[in-house]
Formats: structure tokens, C-alpha cells, sequence
């Protein structure tokens, strides 16, 4: 696992597994794996190759994030050789922007970025926000920043449909659902102050 800590995209999330939540889940999984003599867990590890007859290379970075407290009896990183029967990539997904006019503008980010502050580092990202959207998985960050007293001025979905669960989540809260609509771009000159939503009922500006 090339992160620090175990866990992926659930270490930012307040999910639910097994009837636990996420980083109850993760925590007993990594316990779990330390009970197997057999098992080798690695954090901070990249395999950068994999070849013929499961031949892969991994870099180990064992103390690189110590800085000056490294142990001057450790190698700050390790290449590891591994030769295995199987090999299964578990590499993730990647959150892609929707791309609008000024979406690199500062106070502009990914709803998995938002979910990630709030869960992990329990940073609020703003007082009020704009939820962008194409697909289900922005209303999670949009209902976590909700709850958590982010005000949502406006969930915008470029989807006419949207899931009838999803709508009534969003009724529940008072949230505005713009569907079918596009965020187009912002407002505010020293910071973002307005996103402008065009749709079927015309262009508006949303406080963010």
C-alpha cells in the first residue's frame, strides 16, 4: 500500500462496513493480517513493476517521513524482489474534475478532497458550498458537509435523473437539486463568491 496508513478512500469517509464504521473495519483487518505469520503487510509501498511469472519490484520508503529522527541503523528505503503465484492490482480510483471556466480557482476542489478534510482531518472547507456533480458519489460529501454545518446553497447535477433517494436526502435537508443543469463559472475577485448555474431555468448565481 503506498499510503502511510491503511485504509484508501475509506479514511476519508464516515462509511459503514459490516456494521462497523470504515476505520473500525480497517483497523480490525490490519489486526487481522498481523495474526498470520505467513503475511508481509507493507505501508508505504509502491510496486513500480511487474513482469514476467509474477515478478514484481517494490520500493519500501522505510524512514523517509522521519526526517531527522531516522534511525542511522535503518536504509531509508528498501527495492523489494517478489515472486508470487498470483498477483492482484487494487489500485483505486482517481476523482476527475468537471471541468467549468476558473475550476483551478482557490477555494475549488474535489468533493472526495472535501470529504477527506472533514473525516480525516476534521477541517471544515468553507462556511457555504456549491456541489457540482455527474454522478451519486458527490452527494455523500455534500450530505457529510451538511450535516456537519456546511450550508449547501445547491446540489448540480448535470444528470436530468437522479435517484429518487438521493432527492428526498436532499429534500430532508432543504437542499436546492438543480438537475440538468451545469455549474458555468464563479464570481468574487480576491475569492470565490458565487458559482453561476445554467439550466433549464436559466442562469443563476448560488452564494459559495
Amino acid at each position: 500500500d503506498e499510503q502511510s496508513e491503511a485504509g484508501g478512500a475509506l479514511l476519508g469517509s464516515a462509511d459503514i462496513i459490516d456494521g462497523r464504521p470504515a476505520l473500525q473495519w480497517v483497523a480490525d483487518a490490519v489486526a487481522e493480517l498481523a495474526t498470520y505469520p505467513d503475511v508481509l503487510h507493507l505501508q508505504r509501498t509502491t510496486a513500480f513493476g511487474h513482469y514476467d511469472d509474477g515478478f514484481v519490484l517494490a520500493l519500501q520508503r522505510r524512514t523517509d517521513h522521519l526526517g531527522a529522527d531516522a534511525p542511522a541503523a535503518v536504509s531509508r528505503q528498501r527495492v523489494w524482489r517478489i515472486r508470487a503465484r498470483h498477483v492482484i492490482v487494487a489500485a483505486g480510483a482517481h476523482e476527475r474534475p468537471v471541468v467549468f471556466t476558473d475550476n483551478d480557482r482557490p477555494g475549488i476542489m474535489l468533493a472526495g478532497g472535501a470529504r477527506t478534510f472533514l473525516h480525516r482531518y476534521g477541517v471544515k472547507v468553507g462556511e457555504r458550498a456549491v456541489v457540482f456533480t455527474t454522478n451519486d458519489s458527490a452527494y455523500s460529501a455534500a450530505m457529510d458537509l451538511h450535516d456537519t454545518g456546511v450550508a449547501i446553497t445547491a446540489i448540480v447535477d448535470a444528470r436530468s435523473d437522479v435517484a429518487s433517494d438521493l432527492r428526498v436526502a436532499c429534500a430532508s435537508r432543504g437542499i436546492e437539486l438543480r438537475t440538468g443543469s451545469v455549474v458555468s463559472g464563479t464570481e468574487g475577485e480576491h475569492r470565490v463568491s458565487a458559482a453561476i448555474v445554467t439550466g433549464p431555468e436559466g442562469t443563476q448565481s448560488f452564494s459559495c
